[in-house]
């Protein structure tokens, strides 16, 4: 007798918990956990973020219906203060355009919509996966800061595995407007960075629509495609080896491989190209009327435009 007193809460206990456990692939309405569009920035970070942590435990997606939500500040980075800190096997959806994701207010170095990691010299050597990203619109042009950094991006991702965009706009960031760096096996299509690098000057590092580091291990590798960049501070399409500046701990052996066809670049300081860059190949893109060059590379080799091998300069 004494047992089944034992065993049935223990029955019921556990019934209960599993019934709050998130199923794999459950996906989230962020509307229905306090993600609104007339709440305050500090109200809709803090509850997008406690939904991101637990679509987490499991893996989910969650969905942002149309409407147009202000975020703050919700966590900092040692340069710089971020909105949302991504977490592996959480996906972010809205409905296209007509969802539009607004980070607001002034910070000292930069403000990230979607944060993951710190620089190495910060940060973890933990990657993030299986993410994607797809049909919304950040919409940065309500931030400020005091002093230009790398920060201030749509997304700030460094160190990342199977994590997709698609359809996704970035626009009048602080800093780039998809700024992610050591991609593996990952992939944009038809995004688009319009603005991005407003609070940089024209000879300042970064600033650029699409702006991707590597280096951190061989095999590094991006997929580019049918994507634009139009009036951005400084390159539309723009890759580097983070060698140049931290041989340690991106060594200059660590290459990889990124193929970037059929997007189109306008109005840039440069339209595409990259920087201590190597087997980086644009193909079939669209360069027109750049502030200064087309297409610039600097000390780059394996380097190719639109089927030209390029080494300094093009």
């Amino acid at each position: 007798m004494k047992k089944s007193w034992i065993i049935f809460p223990v029955i019921f206990c556990l019934a209960i918990f599993l019934l709050l456990i998130p199923k794999p692939g459950e996906i989230y309405d962020a509307s229905m956990y306090g993600v609104l569009p007339g709440n305050s920035g500090s109200e809709n970070s803090k509850n997008l973020q406690a939904l991101i942590d637990k679509a987490a435990f499991k893996g989910g997606t969650i969905y942002i219906p149309e409407g147009e939500y202000v975020f703050c500040a919700n966590g900092s980075q040692t340069y710089g203060d971020h909105c949302i800190k991504m977490r592996s096997n959480v996906s972010i959806h809205g409905s296209g355009e007509d969802t539009v994701l607004m980070p607001a207010g002034e910070s000292e170095y930069g403000l990230d919509m979607f944060y993951y990691n710190d620089y190495l010299d910060q940060g973890s050597e933990a990657y993030i996966e299986n993410c994607q990203f797809r049909d919304f619109v950040i919409d940065a042009s309500g931030t400020s800061c005091k002093t230009y950094t790398s920060a201030g991006k749509g997304f700030m991702f460094n160190l990342f595995r199977n994590c997709h965009w698609a359809n996704v706009t970035v626009k009048y960031t602080d800093a780039t407007g998809f700024g992610v760096d050591c991609p593996v096996d990952s992939s944009m299509t038809n995004c688009v960075a319009i603005g991005c690098g407003k609070a940089a000057a024209e000879d300042s590092n970064g600033a650029s629509g699409f702006g991707i580091g590597y280096g951190f291990a061989p095999g590094e590798n991006l997929q580019i495609t049918d994507c634009t960049a139009n009036g951005n501070k400084k390159f539309g399409f723009f890759f580097e080896h983070q060698g140049r500046f931290d041989l340690e701990r991106y060594p200059l052996e660590n290459q990889g491989k990124f193929e970037i066809n059929s997007c189109s670049a306008e109005g840039n300081l440069y339209n595409f190209g990259g920087i201590c860059a190597q087997n980086v190949t644009y193909q079939d893109c669209v360069s027109e009327a750049p502030r200064n060059k087309g297409v610039f590379f600097e000390d780059c080799t394996d380097c190719r435009y639109n089927g030209k091998e390029v080494e300094r300069f093009a």
